[in-house]
């Protein structure tokens, strides 16, 4: 069984718009994704603020073909947010801020702790695994 983690928007907006400065532990997880050593999960409210801010920079074609890939991926899980994902929530007892809320909940959903991410919340709030670059 291979290790699943969940990966916030800056994980995406380091690989569709720095992508001259993507950070080694980064350039580790694509390459772990690659060969099937790792299983990413990609919150859909991940790939709307990757939308969102590549949008405005004028690279939203860079982003529909990663949705492509992503979609034909063995080891890309997108995530929708539904209804387990808000009883998860009914069940939490605090909060930082509505989506990392819901990206945490992702990760009690596919029973993993680990999270790609710089935002300490995430360890400090919610006790997960942080893996960040910063």
């Amino acid at each position: 069984m291979t290790e699943k983690a969940v990966i916030d928007a800056q994980v995406l907006f380091y690989f569709h718009y720095n992508y001259k400065k993507i950070p080694m532990m980064l350039q580790e997880l694509k390459k772990k994704v690659i060969e099937g050593e790792i299983t990413v999960i990609i919150p859909t409210i991940a790939i709307s603020e990757l939308i969102w801010k590549m949008r405005r920079a004028g690279k939203l074609e860079a982003v529909k073909k990663a949705v492509e890939r992503w979609e034909q991926s063995e080891n890309v899980i997108i995530d929708n947010f539904d209804m387990s994902i808000v009883k998860f929530m009914l069940k939490n007892t605090k909060s930082h801020e509505l989506h990392d809320e819901i990206i945490a909940m992702i990760c009690k959903k596919y029973g993993t702790s680990i999270i790609y991410s710089t935002d300490k919340k995430f360890k400090e709030i919610f006790n997960l695994n942080l893996r960040s670059w910063k």
